[in-house]
């Protein structure tokens, strides 16, 4: 996931494109999440929500629902792996995101 300026604006709608590596690991096959933070405030996304395009995964969401501020990416992925007990290994990852200014 990646962001291409250092600020935006509120009731901006943004589209970011979510890129998970891992070995043994597929977005399209496995489960992952993002969840778009902004201090105490913040919306979900399952993977079921996000967007599947020509060229990978995006996730879309509208400013306007979490207010002006620091945006934070967090992007959970279920990585299969045999050496946990539910055959799953969690990562996490966090990304900050451009300014949100009024």
């Amino acid at each position: 996931m990646s962001g291409t300026k250092d600020k935006t604006y509120l009731g901006t709608e943004l589209k970011y494109k979510v890129t998970i590596t891992a070995s043994g690991f597929s977005m399209d096959d496995d489960d992952w999440s993002v969840t778009i933070s902004r201090g105490k405030i913040s919306k979900s996304f399952p993977k079921s929500e996000c967007i599947h395009g020509e060229d990978g995964w995006y996730v879309c969401f509208d400013t306007s629902e979490l207010g002006a501020g620091q945006y934070i990416a967090t992007i959970t992925a279920l990585v299969p792996d045999d050496d946990f007990p539910d055959g799953f290994r969690t990562e996490v990852q966090k990304i900050t995101l451009p300014l949100v200014e009024q």
